[in-house]
């Protein structure tokens, strides 16, 4: 007959090709399979699922003037250990003369009371209140209107399948904060659950009553106006006293 062909010790070249030949194969293998699963686990795509609001808004909310946007997880998975961040680029001339044209400015949205890490099992208006300390405290409506400058909001968070971390971003120009608006509501309470409706998610309504002058002309309206109210109670008591 013709006979068969195997590896001997006669035929140590032909050993060091299959050794060789099932090496290379293992770390084709190997980066194959590392190929596939970090697509698979890439959280970019987790990045189309958490969505914010087209529109930011400023209205009152507990008697303070304050900035809001909504952000939202279509997903049923948690974002693990999610918190958010904002800060507000414009163009600023120093006191030098020099140009700064894209100055970072933070927007406190709760770093320090821990208000910034969200449990986002649903959507969450994000509030940054205008006070002395915030870039917007000397803004009235006119002068976001009339304005040049963006505020980036960043979304951070653990992607709970992979415990990767993943980066949301967006931002709004002036033109697309409103002044007097608050967000319609989507959540809603039904037999034993809440439903969540974001067919309403970008949509707001008017305020009419939300005060259109700046944070810093409001908050010294209301302490001109209670000094005064002050002032005439003290009169009122004073006037009976002097009659008698």
């Amino acid at each position: 007959g013709y006979g068969f062909r195997c590896v001997t010790d006669e035929c140590p070249v032909a050993v060091f090709m299959v050794v060789f030949q099932s090496i290379v194969g293992c770390i084709i293998d190997a980066f194959i399979i590392g190929a596939v699963m970090a697509k698979m686990a890439k959280p970019k795509k987790r990045n189309e699922t958490l969505v914010f609001s087209h529109n930011a808004v400023i209205a009152m909310r507990d008697g303070k003037l304050c900035l809001m946007w909504r952000v939202g997880n279509l997903r049923k998975s948690h974002l693990v250990e999610a918190h958010v961040r904002a800060q507000l680029l414009k163009s600023r001339i120093t006191s030098e003369g020099e140009y700064i044209p894209l100055d970072q400015i933070d927007i406190n949205v709760g770093f320090d009371s821990g208000i910034d890490r969200i449990f986002l099992v649903s959507p969450i208006t994000i509030v940054h209140e205008i006070d002395e300390d915030s870039p917007l405290y000397d803004l009235s409506k006119q002068d976001i209107d009339n304005a040049d400058f963006e505020i980036v909001v960043i979304l951070e968070g653990m992607v709970e399948a992979t415990a990767m971390t993943t980066q949301c971003r967006s931002s709004y120009l002036a033109n697309e904060i409103l002044w007097g608006h608050r967000y319609e509501p989507v959540l809603f309470e039904e037999k034993h659950y809440y439903k969540v409706d974001y067919s309403r998610f970008h949509k707001t309504y008017e305020v009419p009553n939300t005060p259109i002058c700046s944070a810093r002309d409001s908050a010294e309206k209301k302490y001109i106006l209670s000094n005064a109210n002050s002032f005439c109670y003290k009169n009122e008591i004073a006037f009976p006293s002097n009659r008698r």
